[in-house]
């Protein structure tokens, strides 16, 4: 049986072709962890014959059968529902129950809670307490609300579970009494399966219920001969949810909308941003929604590319938590709204020389390029002679091949890329790359002089301790503002870090002449950020007027996103750092 975090590196493995070091860093373990993590993974795909994950430059999962994988996924994913099940639908159970229930070994159930614990870590926590058992304690919403979401994702499985259980109330009667008594505003952002899945949570809790109320919907519904604890239950339950909503209002929601954005350059975030957002809190009082475990990788990456609009999504989803403690507010679903709202500005146009060999060929490439790298004008030319020519009298910012190879050509000519035939997805992705690299490549130099380099001699033992003593050098030598060193140090403390690949990177937007400021502090301790190890601290200031700020997060990432830890930790001078960063 998989463990959570083999799972996870299936899951990953799914997405893209990962080392046994990025593997490390994304789960924050061991280099050997991986190795045998891996073993134990090949052991069992062959068993259940699946496949493999192969290692040749990195690791590879191979699919052979995808009918048996999907179901094994399956089976993990249900087996870690089954547990949340029994552990929502009881005050406290043991482990001894739990295996009793599920048919679970202990390991198992110890497994799917780790899994459990991680995937909805900012909406509950299981705890084993000896003696007591084990116990579910949910923040800012309530167990039925759990219960219903997870009864909607996986209604087979807890249909099946409620005929182990000899369920015999059936749940029609309640959820048409309930409807009648609520306001029709609440279906306005409530489904009916939606609502249907929450009477049946609340009837499963029922049992556990030990408050009493005489609201007016519990009033209306005790004459309907419903047993007494149900009765509390969906009582108590929708009236909070009518609540909650009569709470919501659009102007309190414009307001701490306003109040985050005074520290960001965000003027396109106008009233259609302000009613998405509340209507987003309003869905989410009357069912809260979680961002999928398999989207993790996918929002990281998009954390990576537009760090400020995650930076402003993290303060608003705070912001917007304590105006409505009972609404769970997930910052990752308010990032993909501001994404969504912010305008893309348009890039700086990359100006490209392609030398081709055929021009039919080559007129199809040009065609496919512009249309999926935008920012990208090509020239086209079709022999050595109109090269030379073209280089001689015209700078380009990139310099790409099709058909014979460059090398072919005996030209003291760098070609940016090279490719045959029609081009395919690889290298569309590599020049959507170099497009939005060859800017910040052309000027890092100016960006990341050398006065911008520090390495701190002594022993720090928190890396807050070594950024406060980087920052200080640097203003003390008026390169830093000490409002900009303010900035960065309060971003670092709000505990939405931006981590690369051990590389720790705080930014903050700042009134520059340049379009950004590069500084790098090197050390020689070793130093952890949420259990990360952390070999270099990357400071980022990007001009608070551009609109394009973020354009040089997607270039470090490209960077520094493969590099080995022994190579991050040769980065210990401005020149090396400045190599890497450069070099193609």
């Amino acid at each position: 049986m998989l463990n959570s975090r083999e799972l996870r590196i299936i899951l990953l493995l799914q997405e893209h072709d990962l080392s046994g070091e990025e593997l490390a860093t994304l789960l924050a373990t061991s280099r050997r962890t991986i190795i045998r993590d891996i073993a134990r993974i090949n052991a069992l795909l062959a068993d259940e014959k699946i496949g493999s994950i192969e290692s040749i430059k990195k690791y590879h999962l191979l699919i052979l059968n995808t009918a048996n994988f999907n179901q094994l996924l399956t089976k993990f994913n249900n087996e870690s529902n089954l547990v949340l099940f029994y552990l929502l639908i009881h005050p406290n159970i043991t482990l001894a129950e739990l295996m009793e229930k599920t048919f679970l070994s202990r390991q198992n159930i110890l497994n799917c809670v780790e899994k459990i614990n991680r995937q909805f870590q900012r909406v509950l926590k299981i705890s084993l307490r000896p003696r007591i058992g084990t116990t579910v304690k949910v923040q800012h919403i309530s167990k039925v609300d759990v219960l219903a979401a997870l009864i909607l994702d996986n209604r087979p499985l807890i249909t099946s579970q409620l005929k182990q259980l000899d369920w015999q109330l059936d749940p029609l009667l309640p959820a048409k009494l309930v409807r009648d008594a609520l306001p029709e505003r609440l279906f306005d952002y409530l489904t009916e399966a939606q609502f249907n899945a929450q009477i049946l949570a609340c009837l499963l809790v029922a049992p556990q219920s030990i408050a009493t109320t005489t609201n007016a919907l519990a009033t209306q519904l005790m004459s309907t001969g419903l047993d007494a604890s149900v009765v509390t239950t969906l009582a108590l339950f929708f009236d909070a949810k009518i609540t909650l909503l009569n709470d919501l209002t659009m102007r309190q929601v414009h307001a701490t909308i306003e109040a985050t954005k005074i520290h960001y350059t965000l003027d396109s975030l106008n009233h259609d941003f302000t009613e998405e957002i509340f209507n987003h809190l309003c869905r989410s009082s009357m069912f809260p929604t979680f961002v999928p475990a398999s989207l993790s990788e996918q929002i990281r990456y998009l954390k990576i590319q537009n760090p400020f609009a995650f930076d402003f999504a993290f303060d608003l989803a705070q912001k917007l938590q304590q105006d409505f403690d009972a609404i769970q507010i997930d910052a990752d679903y308010i990032a993909l709204y501001v994404l969504h709202a912010v305008e893309t500005p348009a890039a700086r146009n990359v100006r490209t020389l392609m030398y081709a060999t055929r021009q039919s060929v080559a007129n199809i490439n040009k065609m496919i390029i512009t249309e999926q790298v935008p920012n990208m004008t090509i020239e086209m030319v079709f022999s050595k002679e109109q090269l030379t020519t073209r280089l001689d009298y015209t700078d380009y910012d990139l310099i790409i091949g099709n058909g014979l190879h460059p090398n072919d050509l005996h030209l003291p000519v760098h070609f940016d890329s090279t490719f045959n035939g029609v081009i395919n997805q690889d290298e569309l992705d590599r020049l959507k790359n170099l497009s939005s690299e060859s800017y910040i490549q052309e000027n890092l130099v100016n960006f990341f002089p050398a006065s911008h380099f520090i390495h701190l001699d002594g022993h720090y033992h928190h890396a807050n301790q070594v950024l406060q003593a980087g920052l200080d050098s640097f203003e003390s030598q008026g390169l830093l503002t000490h409002e900009a060193v303010t900035a960065l140090i309060a971003r670092e403390a709000a505990g939405n870090q931006l981590i690369l690949n051990h590389v720790s990177i705080p930014h903050a937007s700042a009134r520059l002449v340049d379009a950004y400021e590069v500084f790098a502090i090197a050390f020689d301790d070793e130093l952890k950020i949420d259990d990360r190890q952390i070999y270099l601290m990357l400071i980022v200031l990007a001009n608070q007027n551009r609109p394009d700020s973020g354009q040089v997060f997607g270039y470090i990432y490209t960077k520094l996103k493969n590099l080995k830890p022994v190579q991050l930790k040769q980065l210990n001078t401005h020149q090396s750092l400045l190599t890497e960063l450069t070099e193609n």
